[in-house]
């Protein structure tokens, strides 16, 4: 029984997209699973729920308190977005650089 429950862990692992997290362009968390985002719809005790940022697909990934993934719920009704999350990632990169490594001396 033991080994049947190690192979349904892996093949659910192998299944599990990997997920990340980048902001928004205004400064909310987006998740990030197989290039596609997900926007925090509502955040429960123990359970967070995403929606795809794309209007009327039906795809939402569940994730515990930690942001550790749970599951993932139905299919996307699009492609992937892959070029989008490189420009918003590109964009996170360089607010953080300006934030914290440049600064602007104005003498008068």
């Amino acid at each position: 029984m033991a080994e049947a429950f190690v192979i349904l862990t892996s093949e659910i692992q192998a299944k599990s997209p990997a997920i990340s997290f980048i902001n928004s362009n205004k400064g909310k968390p987006l998740l990030v699973a197989d290039d596609y985002t997900f926007k925090l719809n509502k955040a429960a005790t123990t359970t967070k729920y995403w929606i795809c940022t794309i209007k009327d697909c039906a795809a939402k990934v569940h994730t515990d308190s930690n942001n550790g993934l749970m599951k993932t719920v139905g299919n996307h009704s699009h492609l992937p977005g892959k070029e989008k999350l490189e420009v918003r990632e590109a964009r996170e990169k360089m607010t953080y650089l300006k934030k914290n490594f440049l600064t602007v001396k104005i003498s008068t």
